[in-house]
């Protein structure tokens, strides 16, 4: 079960002291204004040091470059507390009534900056409790993700603010997830995986990260960790496939079915309305954006994410 302590930096065992990583992220999306972005950050307590990673996406592009707003900075000094830091990229984030709400602020360069609260609609969804993930039990077989997630929840909830994007301004108002991860963290021979959310109103929400094997992208599954939230309601996922239909490299449609713990189904089907490659830290490649999904006769935003080893990527020759 998390706790308002875990809003917090975790303590660092002595073994995984250059490894340890704790992260924040948090998405936003602008459907109307074809546009979505994210505040990611990696923390090293134990190096001293983080990374922190603001993207703006504004169509589908086949370059990094090719992105709306980037600010990557990877050596900035490790703040103290994570209940409330200011970086010195221009990032700053306050946990209020933690660990459920947060504001977020960034000013950054070409006139570009945005400021919302996020509001959790449920309690945080614990990675590892077998109370509220029945697959918690498994994590420790072969086959699970990496240790990156030793400690891990993601929240839904609703995302109120603004945006400046280069001198023009958007409201911001939507449902995102957010999650906060805790554990040793390599930057060598990630693993891959597939992260997906679907909002479709406060009423639904659907959230899973699931397996994906670099040898096949046209797959993904089984699920590792999800669940579906229902007029604030949780029941985790127990079960779920995917597809994807591909142009290159570039995932252009997608599909699954997943089943929560009660043994009710659901059928989702997106396609992307931003995408681009994505690399907040050298060892992993993400394919992501910004997804218009569908799930019977209702419309919903969120994401479709790959994230894939790029060691993987080297080793299976799919860049060649």
């Amino acid at each position: 079960m998390i706790e308002a302590k875990d809003a917090e930096f975790h303590i660092v065992p002595d073994e995984h002291r250059e490894t340890w990583a704790e992260t924040n992220y948090f998405p936003f999306w602008l459907p109307e204004a074809g546009l979505s972005g994210a505040v990611y950050n990696v923390f090293r307590p134990g190096l001293g040091v983080c990374l922190s990673d603001i993207t703006i996406f504004d169509h589908c592009a086949s370059h990094w470059e090719g992105l709306a707003y980037t600010d990557n900075q990877q050596h900035i000094p490790c703040p103290s507390s994570l209940a409330r830091y200011s970086l010195r990229n221009g990032v700053t984030v306050e946990a209020m009534n933690a660990p459920q709400d947060y504001q977020v602020d960034y000013v950054g360069i070409d006139d570009t900056e945005f400021h919302f609260r996020f509001r959790g609609l449920m309690r945080p969804q614990d990675f590892n409790d077998p109370q509220q993930d029945p697959l918690a039990q498994g994590k420790g077989s072969a086959g699970a993700w990496d240790k990156a997630f030793d400690g891990h929840f993601d929240m839904t909830g609703r995302v109120e603010g603004e945006l400046k994007l280069r001198g023009v301004t958007h409201r911001i108002s939507c449902l995102s997830t957010m999650d906060h991860s805790w554990g040793p963290r390599a930057e060598r021979n990630n693993g891959s995986a597939v992260f997906i959310q679907a909002h479709f109103g406060d009423d639904l929400s659907v959230n899973a990260l699931m397996m994906l094997d670099p040898a096949d992208m046209t797959r993904f599954g089984p699920v590792l960790h999800g669940y579906v939230m229902r007029d604030g309601e949780v029941r985790a996922l127990v079960k779920g496939e995917g597809r994807s239909e591909r142009t290159g490299p570039r995932p252009d449609r997608f599909s699954l079915t997943v089943e929560d713990e009660d043994g009710a189904r659901l059928a989702l089907a997106g396609h992307f309305e931003t995408w681009a490659p994505w690399a907040p830290y050298a060892s992993v490649l993400y394919y992501q954006g910004m997804a218009r999904w569908e799930h019977e006769d209702r419309i919903g935003t969120g994401a479709f994410q790959e994230v894939i080893s790029r060691a993987a990527i080297a080793r299976l020759g799919l860049a060649r």
